[in-house]
């Protein structure tokens, strides 16, 4: 019964359509106290997106993610694409966002998921960093990146079935890395640059399936946060070529959305940070409800300046 509450997470396989590299059961109860209080069901495609999707649905504004946008510690309906799904009454949005899925994995997988789902207006792709290796962007210009993968056959696969063990090995992991948590390491701090002419051929590609099928791209970014011994707060993007990236996106015909400047505001006026809960470390880990409020709205304002 603790298991049930505490950490029960579906099992996911390889999705067949490619829009992601997997998805979870569909219509399954899970439930993560583990970082925050959140439940609900996966949905019928195995996505946590609270709405059922039918091919009938005629989706306006795809979000494409990771385990930020997947919002697995929170209500469902208080996510990025819940929260602007009910601020934009005559959108559909359709949130795709799944655990492990960086900004690259998301590139991958653009033009089998503008092929299924067909947007109309938007696709939103989240990133918490604006800094990638050589290789990544090769991978991703040549259509290489390595897929994740899923384990939900044989023995393994019913292993993963049973709470019990799914939750013991959840922490034993998290004991193993206990030691280094506090030496966690930004994504923006990496030893490497990000190559533009590389990120420019990329972005090239993105556009013109964007345009080929009418549909603009918006990259949301979300730097990660820290606080100095004197409570002011860090943010990771002040370690990232921010401005280059966003000239980039706007001579590529790409909307690009940078939250540190809502970030640091909401700290610096209201105490609020856009990552942690109660029951874990301040400032750190996933979005918590206010990250999400604060991304949902400037997303909101962009589209409704555009539209």
């Amino acid at each position: 019964m603790f298991c049930i509450f505490y950490y029960n997470i579906p099992v996911h396989s390889t999705s067949k359509d490619g829009a992601t590299d997997y998805v979870w059961e569909p219509n399954k109860f899970y439930s993560r106290w583990t970082e925050g209080f959140g439940y609900g069901r996966t949905n019928n495609e195995g996505y946590y997106d609270y709405k059922k999707y039918k091919k009938s649905d005629n989706v306006d504004i795809l979000v494409m993610g990771s385990s930020h946008m997947e919002a697995a510690q929170i209500q469902q309906n208080k996510s990025t694409s819940g929260l602007l799904d009910n601020m934009l009454k005559d959108y559909y949005v359709y949130n795709i966002g799944i655990s492990g899925h960086t900004f690259i994995t998301c590139v991958s997988n653009l033009e089998a998921a503008i092929t299924k789902y067909n947007p109309n207006k938007y696709i939103i792709i989240e990133t918490n960093t604006v800094t990638f290796s050589d290789s990544d962007l090769n991978n991703a210009l040549n259509n290489s990146v390595e897929e994740i993968p899923s384990y939900d056959g044989g023995v393994i696969g019913i292993l993963q079935q049973n709470q019990l063990l799914r939750l013991l090995y959840h922490q034993a992991e998290s004991f193993l890395n206990l030691e280094n948590e506090g030496d966690i390491i930004p994504n923006s701090q990496t030893n490497f640059d990000t190559n533009f002419n590389l990120l420019n051929q990329l972005f090239i590609k993105m556009q013109e399936k964007a345009e080929k099928n009418n549909i603009k791209i918006i990259i949301m970014y979300h730097p990660s946060t820290t606080l100095n011994k004197d409570g002011s707060l860090n943010l990771s993007s002040e370690n990232e070529n921010i401005e280059e990236f966003s000239k980039l996106c706007k001579e590529n015909g790409i909307y690009f959305l940078d939250m540190s400047d809502r970030f640091r505001e909401e700290y610096e006026k209201n105490y609020i940070l856009p990552y942690g809960f109660s029951n874990t470390s301040v400032g750190t880990g996933h979005l918590n409800k206010y990250g999400h409020e604060m991304i949902a709205e400037e997303l909101y304002k962009l589209i409704k300046e555009e539209k």
